[in-house]
């Protein structure tokens, strides 16, 4: 297996197909990172070579944000809000549904996971 990024890309699947597995990547992302370096469609992980995946690393590295930083981005929206002690950020820390849902019938796993933690 090819590791990038702490996530392991498994050998046997297109390697458009496994780059998605990367969080932050989709399908639009893998496409244009595959096509800037030219290579062609059935192409897999395992005939990579260590210059394509240098070659691959470099341009998923500048063509967007991915694994930590957006997760520390989205931990950081999250203190955010529950420092400004607003509705959501309280919802957030009281482990509510902080969207409008209904919390009369509904929102039982939400509750359930609440009483556990």
């Amino acid at each position: 297996m090819f590791l990038y990024k702490q996530v392991n890309l498994p050998l046997n699947i297109e390697l458009r197909s496994a780059l998605q597995a990367i969080y932050g990547i989709g399908k639009h992302k893998a496409f244009v990172a595959v096509s800037k370096i030219g290579l062609s469609f059935p192409f897999f992980i395992n005939n990579l070579n260590f210059y394509n995946f240098y070659l691959l690393s470099s341009v998923l590295n500048g063509l967007t944000w991915l694994e930590v930083r957006i997760k520390h981005l989205l931990k950081m929206k999250l203190f955010s809000l529950i420092d400004m002690e607003c509705y959501k950020g309280i919802r957030h820390v009281d482990a509510l549904p902080c969207r409008g849902q209904r919390t009369r019938t509904n929102a039982r796993t939400r509750k359930r996971l609440k009483r556990i933690l």
